[in-house]
């Protein structure tokens, strides 16, 4: 069903939003890899999911799993919910086997959408599983506005790492520092 449904939104993008991805030889065509990226509209997760080759898991809001009709679709597009402003540890668990199953899965760094433009902030969560998981991070910048028929370019960064430190594992105010950069990678590409 997932093939199906990535084809159809595939199609509906291509023909919509004539989708072009810049950099996709930067995603690793197997094993783990965190997806960060950019959120600027409800229509960034479906044109990712049909846009990029390989399947992938994504947090999603936990107030759209409460959507009875949405739910479905939420799940055949490998969506998890993440309740935002707290420290979930389900969500994060299971973005950490994903990993280790050797998945790939979206994170959007800010935690909520932010319109092009405007100032936001990374959260630490995009570097707490990089730094558990060892995994890289691709930094991915989605740009075009979604109007009818206008371009949308997914750019798609180089792989971004963060190290423990002799075996120490990073502190709050590390991870933070980790997470700004990342966010601030997603903010150059494609300008």
């Amino acid at each position: 069903m997932y093939k199906l449904l990535k084809f159809l939104v595939k199609i509906f993008c291509k023909i919509i939003f004539f989708v072009r991805v810049e950099g996709e030889e930067n995603i690793p065509k197997e094993g783990a890899a965190i997806l960060a990226v950019n959120h600027v509209s409800f229509w960034d997760p479906p044109v990712l999911i049909s846009a990029l080759k390989r399947p992938m898991r994504t947090m999603a809001k936990s107030e759209l799993f409460k959507h009875k009709l949405l739910v479905p679709f939420l799940k055949m597009a490998g969506a998890f919910p993440i309740n935002r402003g707290t420290n979930d540890i389900t969500a994060i668990k299971t973005a950490l086997r994903t990993l280790k199953d050797g998945g790939i899965f979206t994170i959007y760094p800010e935690g909520t959408r932010v319109k092009a433009g405007e100032a936001s902030d990374a959260k630490a969560g995009v570097a707490l599983i990089a730094s558990k998981s060892g995994a890289p991070v691709i930094p991915i910048a989605m740009r075009g506005g979604y109007k009818l028929f206008k371009r949308v370019t997914i750019y798609v960064g180089k792989p971004m790492y963060i190290t423990d430190e002799n075996g120490v594992k990073p502190s709050a105010d590390e991870l933070k520092i980790y997470a700004d950069a990342v966010l601030n990678k997603i903010n150059s590409l494609g300008v």
